[in-house]
């Protein structure tokens, strides 16, 4: 489940689609399908317990291989050619003169981007005694407000000359409401174009121009936005494409999914071997209580992982809270192969369990790592056997295993209860695994949920939730003592309920700060440039929402027409932007932007919490239904079986299938250095919203009919009825008085 928290950053670091992200998650289960079948019917002949610590061990690997792209791929600081930026910065002759006019010194390219476009304009007609001054809006004390920043001062600043530039913005008002003459501001503009005729100066201004233009987000300013689209085609020049990176985390996935079929497909007929039948719902439960808390733990570990930036060098100005922030997603991957690889390396060189002649005679029972349903010589047949045999009785020899294989799935196909409750699961799967991959991705666009935070909560509703209701089953299986098909009505009934408590999730709707923007350009189908900000070069700048005081989004504080930033050193929410054109009173800052979804909210994770406890009820019964409604010998072949077809037509098309889904709602497209899509940076949650619910609702209901034809079929079914039967079998068998097989034909 770590892999969910990760995917939107590694589609933000890569430039990938959710698509193709999709695809990516899904060579867990590539990896998974091809291999499950086999390795349950050969590992469940031979040691299971180091079948398993040989598949953990690889999953170990696999998950520093993951994070491997990182390091390998790493975010190289371009170094640009300015020479052209520092040809605009260098004064010309005609404005170096005593007498250089206000139009010359105006058309100055540090000045021009700094002075509002209006401004200017009017400027231009006072100084041409043209008494035809354009109507012009009173300009606010932001709009002419240059943040200052002294040496001590807890704030970054952008800007060139702060304090002589507040002063020109001031003068300039004063003139055009006839308070204060041309000449002043001429000669404040003067000194201005004076300081820049300075080598020194002139270096310090780059600097912060080139500061401006890797900044997280853009303002407006043509000098320094054409400077960052000049940094971007240079990475893209000089950068390889996303191919790289990932191919190594789809082959790395791939065979994530090779070693976790040994764990599942072997690990649970290993512990029911060695319980009681009549312990089985409580083993179950609590088997899935501990599975389902690694879930728990990945979300958590990727809440704790999403609040580091993936350079571990956040720019100034970018916070977690950031719909554009980048988690640093490889450290939980690293953190997980390290507390994995340990543990794995036990089992795997595991001793493999005899007991004493006194253990035996005071009725302890033996650790059986070997499958207690096949015990006899043949099923213990291994590779040194088989090399004492001559080439015509291997041949034989191989034939005879494949005939055994091949009769061995045809009779766990050949129950009824067994293939419903497989399509089943399927249909479950093929709706669950998209839809938790995307969640968050949805949770921070529509509820405007930080990602670090989104993670918290699934861990602390919707898994703890799944994973108390699997205990709470396990418990109500054992304590009612369940026949077959009351455990099927049970599964039915929980289904029902679970389908349409996702189902009014499609209607908990809100509009968070990101869909505000969205809707606030609608009309104009999402193009965010306007009169106000038609000449700021805001082309290409990355989402970064802020607010005006009446509450109004902008896509970025360039959109917004601002000329100035100031970040707070210590807080980068703590950001406003100044001389703001399209802002009213010309000021913006994301302390200005309020979600109105507490509410919504609260009651979307209040139906989580129960839907999850609810679907989580139902595991146990759907698990005890799949084993007993086949041959004990054929166990680890039908789990196997199972996981082979769910993962197949459930979770490998899943992520693609929701990926499309999520594609569709995309409104604006982060562009890729091949020219193609990128990562989306806004989308419709309207559409979003109604899209997934409605998918989900609809792949579930075609569940409930499956989960119908097992209840009809499952009259005859017993899950636990025959445990004295079972006790005797076992005490017969460790007593060595008769065979198994013995028994069964009796």
């Amino acid at each position: 489940m770590y892999i969910i928290s990760a995917v939107q950053n590694i589609e933000r670091q890569f430039q990938i689609t959710s698509k193709l992200s999709g695809i990516l998650v899904s060579a867990n289960d590539i990896g998974y399908i091809p291999t499950v079948i086999f390795i349950s019917y050969f590992g469940s002949k031979g040691n299971r317990a180091r079948w398993i610590g040989l598949g953990t061990v690889m999953m170990a690997i696999t998950y520093w291989s993951i994070a491997s792209p990182n390091f390998l791929f790493p975010v190289v600081v371009q170094q640009a050619n300015t020479s052209d930026i520092l040809a605009q910065l260098q004064p010309s002759a005609e404005a170096l003169l005593p007498n250089a006019s206000l139009a010359t010194l105006l058309a100055y390219p540090l000045i021009k981007d700094r002075l509002p476009v209006d401004m200017i304009k009017n400027l231009m007609l006072v100084d041409a005694n043209d008494t035809s001054i354009s109507t012009m809006a009173p300009i606010s004390k932001n709009m002419i407000i240059v943040s200052n920043m002294t040496k001590d001062s807890a704030y970054y600043t952008y800007s060139i000359e702060p304090k002589l530039m507040q002063t020109i913005l001031t003068t300039g008002k004063a003139v055009l409401d006839k308070e204060e003459s041309v000449d002043k501001l001429i000669d404040l503009l003067r000194e201005f174009v004076q300081n820049q005729n300075n080598s020194t100066n002139l270096k310090d201004d780059l600097k912060k121009i080139r500061r401006s233009a890797i900044a997280p987000f853009a303002v407006c300013g043509n000098l320094i936005n054409k400077l960052r689209l000049h940094l971007w085609d240079l990475r893209c020049m000089e950068s390889s494409s996303s191919f790289e990176p990932y191919s190594i985390m789809f082959m790395s996935l791939f065979f994530l999914g090779v070693g976790r079929t040994m764990p599942w497909s072997l690990g649970i007929p290993l512990l029911d071997d060695n319980v009681k039948a009549k312990n089985s719902p409580l083993l179950f439960g609590g088997m899935s209580f501990i599975r389902i808390l690694g879930p728990i733990c990945g979300f958590l570990i990727g809440s704790v992982c999403n609040k580091f930036y993936y350079t571990l060098k956040p720019p100034f100005g970018l916070s977690p809270a950031d719909p554009t922030w980048i988690g640093a997603w490889w450290i939980g991957f690293i953190f997980i192969g390290c507390i994995t690889i340990i543990p794995s390396l036990m089992i795997l060189f595991f001793p493999n369990p005899k007991l004493s002649n006194e253990d035996k005679e005071t009725g302890k029972r033996e650790l059986n790592f070997f499958d207690k349903h096949k015990n006899d010589d043949a099923d213990k047949t291994n590779m040194e056997k088989f090399k004492t045999l001559s080439k015509e009785s291997l041949l034989r020899k191989v034939i005879g295993q494949a005939e055994g294989f091949l009769k061995e799935y045809k009779e766990v196909l050949g129950t009824k209860i067994y293939r419903g409750a497989v399509v089943g699961r399927i249909c479950d799967i093929l709706a669950f695994k998209g839809y938790m991959t995307f969640l968050p991705k949805y949770l921070e666009n529509h509820f405007g949920i930080p990602q670090y935070m989104v993670h918290r909560y699934m861990a602390m509703f919707g898994v703890f939730g799944f994973a108390c209701g699997t205990m709470a089953g396990g418990l109500v299986v054992k304590k009612l003592k369940f026949s077959g098909q009351q455990a099927a009505l049970w599964v039915l009934i929980m289904s029902s309920l679970n389908t349409g408590i996702f189902f009014s999730k499609s209607f908990i709707a809100c509009e968070s700060t990101v869909a505000k923007v969205g809707l606030a350009r609608s009309a104009n189908a999402y193009n965010f440039t306007q009169k106000c900000n038609a000449n700021c070069g805001c082309e290409g700048a990355k989402l970064y929402p802020v607010c005006d005081i009446d509450g109004n989004a902008f896509y970025s504080p360039c959109h917004a027409g601002c000329r100035e930033a100031k970040i707070n050193k210590h807080n980068a929410n703590d950001a406003e932007f100044t001389s703001c054109e399209c802002a009213v009173d010309g000021l913006v800052s994301k302390n200005l932007c309020k979600d109105e979804c507490k509410f919504a909210t609260a009651i979307f994770f209040a139906t989580v919490i129960i839907g999850a406890f609810i679907a989580g009820t139902g595991v146990v019964p759907s698990l005890l239904i799949l084993l007993r409604s086949v041959p004990p010998s054929t166990r680890s072949i039908s789990l196997g079986l199972q996981g082979f077809m769910v993962s197949l037509f459930g979770t490998l098309p899943s992520p693609f299938l929701w990926g499309v889904i999520i594609d569709s709602t995309c409104l604006v497209w982060e562009y890729a250095c091949n020219g193609g899509h990128g990562a989306c940076s806004l989308y419709n949650s309207t559409e979003m919203r109604t899209r997934m619910h409605f998918t989900y609702t609809g792949i579930r209901t075609i569940a409930l009919f499956t989960d119908l034809y097992v209840y009809i079929n499952s009259k005859d079914l017993k899950i636990m009825d025959d445990e004295e039967k079972e006790s005797e079998v076992e005490e017969a068998v460790r007593r060595g008085s008769v065979r198994l097989r013995d028994f069964k034909e009796q």
